[in-house]
């Protein structure tokens, strides 16, 4: 074996694990969370749907990395009849493998909350999904808002589910940055803020 097929299988191996490790956490916290076996179910194949479209986006761009507008469609695809409700603003910022991955979940279940509860639940609440950079080059962050109004009148939740620990703790965590979830009642605004160091890694 020569050492660049060492390297590759090496890296491939790398890039299995990892997509195991966040199937595994998708499958094990969508159990827990689940009031049924049925709702569980649907849960676990909406959200590994999700995943699927990132790891397309990303083998048709040679796991190198993907544009962050690419990325953000492909995770709102499954919920096509809102398009004209969904704004998408920002520029096409490459987002690597770990990254994309997580935000494509995160849109995920940021547009599947909408659907049941907030904004997308009537026929006129709208979305903006917006992102852009912070900072100079050497420092540079990512900023990234999903923010909903028009829909009915928000009130905080009573507990936090996988969805909402997704959202802000898993998010924050795996990209090193700072994720909040608000709960204004006009409207449920989700804020990251991330290194870009890690965002395109």
């Amino acid at each position: 074996m020569t050492v660049s097929s060492d390297l590759r299988l090496r890296e491939l191996e790398h890039r299995f694990t990892n997509i195991l490790t966040i199937v595994r956490s998708i499958v094990s916290q969508s159990l827990q969370s689940a009031s049924s076996i049925n709702e569980a179910k649907g849960s676990i194949d909406n959200r590994l749907a999700a995943l699927s479209g990132a790891v397309e986006q990303l083998l048709s761009a040679g796991w190198e990395a993907a544009p962050l507008p690419a990325l953000a469609e492909q995770a709102l695809g499954h919920f096509s009849i809102y398009t004209e409700r969904v704004r998408l603003d920002g520029p096409a910022i490459k987002v690597g493998p770990q990254a994309a991955m997580t935000l494509t979940l995160v849109f995920h279940e940021l547009a599947t909350n909408a659907i049941k509860y907030g904004a997308l639940s009537n026929g006129t609440g709208k979305v903006e999904l917006t992102w852009k950079m912070l900072g100079p080059d050497d420092q540079a962050e990512l900023w990234i808002q999903w923010a909903e109004h028009g829909g009915p009148p928000v009130t905080p939740p009573d507990r936090r589910g996988f969805g909402s620990r997704l959202i802000c703790t898993a998010a924050g965590r795996s990209l090193r940055g700072r994720a909040e979830l608000e709960f204004p009642i006009s409207g449920v605004v989700w804020t990251l803020i991330a290194p870009m160091a890690t965002i395109a890694a």
